[in-house]
């Protein structure tokens, strides 16, 4: 199930409307509306001789801001996930100066979650 909903959400282009519920509630709880939408963006980045590979699952940019999101099928609350936003938040970080805002969203709760950056996080 988890598989095949982020294919579904990996090929939804989130300026048209749907009748997916799952994609219906991440269109209210985001502005989609203001902002360039970045789906599965993937990157190699390298931080004191460690190479990372991601793929960030939605990005979010506007004026001045940057959203991070990344999909959930349940639990957020995993302490490995910071990790992995912290990553994401460095490489992004390396290429653009505006605000970087990260979360991590439940799909089967609808739940976000803001996730801080913590400097040893990595």
């Amino acid at each position: 199930f988890g598989t095949n909903l982020d294919h579904i959400l990996e090929l939804t282009d989130f300026k048209k409307e749907t009748s997916n519920s799952y994609v219906k509630n991440l269109l209210s709880t985001f502005d989609f509306k203001n902002a360039t939408v970045y789906q599965e963006y993937e990157f190699v980045y390298e931080i004191e001789n460690i190479e990372y590979h991601g793929i960030i699952d939605l990005m979010l940019e506007y004026d001045d801001t940057i959203k991070i999101i990344d999909y959930k099928l349940k639990n957020i609350e995993d302490e490995a996930y910071q990790k992995q936003l912290k990553v994401y938040y460095d490489y992004i970080t390396s290429i653009s100066n505006k605000k970087i805002e990260l979360y991590l969203y439940s799909l089967i709760d609808n739940k976000v979650k803001e996730v801080k950056v913590l400097e040893d996080v990595a």
